[in-house]
């Protein structure tokens, strides 16, 4: 325990540390502790950030140093081209990278990718991103990946990649939770796999962040559910901060009739923050509007 506190962990990292990995409080702290940690030190990482990812993914320090952790490190640094702290970031996210044969698991599933014409800026971009998506069995992955091409995917496009993340992470009753969903909306099986062609990051949102969105804008705005079946890339945006601003204050615009056109979904909801208040907010010269958004998004807050 005090091996962890002279290494900066903290009270709480270090419980959620032994109850991840129990096994630590019989090793020797210097003799198959410190030397993984002055690997990772000498990595640039920070004492709080090490503590950080090992505390949440702690695996990596029941591996060999020489025969695991360095030559899986030095492999996906190697393949990936990336900075050391983006390794450790990866680790973090899937211990597979560090603590696994990395290079055994990953290596044919590369393949796959290369082989289907995906670019290679993009597999190691994924790689980096989301490490877990390629560490799994060969056959099942390249079944995913036919998967995603039948959905008429062009491997050419990132979103091959986002749609090959939600097949492979996405449990079987996870999937269908969230179908089960949209169709409680109205959606049809065909719109929720069209819905996905266009925005396949959309199915990774939870069930209930899928649910508020959809309820405001059927039953707050008054829009048609088929209307964001067309663009689901409206449901990744936020309820506080994105859409209630937004429409509270169109709504004092159509009070005042300063607005008697109807405004699209995209143009009130997908405008970055500038372009939307030089359209809504500074032709106006109105103090109170741009108050009033402004606590409507500190409300939110």
């Amino acid at each position: 325990m005090s091996f962890f506190k002279d290494h900066g962990f903290s009270e709480i990292q270090i419980r959620t540390l032994i109850k991840r990995l129990p096994e630590l409080l019989i090793y020797n702290p210097e003799k198959i502790l410190l030397p993984k940690f002055q690997f990772f030190y000498g990595r640039g990482a920070s004492r709080s950030k090490l503590a950080s990812i090992l505390s949440s993914n702690p695996f990596v320090l029941k591996c060999s140093l020489h025969n695991r952790i360095i030559p899986s490190f030095n492999y996906f640094k190697d393949l990936t081209h990336c900075d050391d702290d983006k390794v450790l970031l990866a680790y973090k996210q899937c211990n597979g990278v560090l603590a696994n044969d990395f290079q055994s698991l990953v290596a044919p599933n590369v393949a796959v990718l290369r082989e289907c014409g995906v670019p290679q800026s993009d597999i190691l971009s994924k790689l980096v991103e989301r490490p877990r998506v390629f560490v799994t069995s060969h056959e099942k992955f390249k079944r995913t990946v036919e998967e995603v091409k039948k959905l008429g995917f062009n491997p050419l496009r990132k979103s091959f990649l986002t749609a090959l993340r939600a097949l492979a992470e996405l449990s079987k009753s996870t999937w269908e939770g969230k179908v089960n969903v949209l169709k409680q909306w109205g959606w049809s099986n065909e719109e929720i796999a069209l819905a996905f062609r266009k925005s396949p990051n959309f199915i990774m949102f939870s069930e209930h962040k899928i649910k508020a969105a959809m309820n405001f804008y059927v039953n707050t705005m008054g829009c048609k559910s088929s209307c964001i079946a067309k663009c689901p890339v409206l449901l990744s945006l936020s309820l506080h901060k994105r859409l209630i601003p937004r429409w509270s204050l169109l709504q004092v615009l159509l009070s005042k009739g300063l607005i008697k056109k109807e405004i699209s979904l995209q143009v009130l909801f997908m405008s970055n923050e500038k372009k939307f208040l030089s359209r809504f907010v500074t032709p106006y010269e109105d103090s109170y509007l741009l108050k009033l958004y402004e606590e409507k998004l500190g409300v939110s807050r």
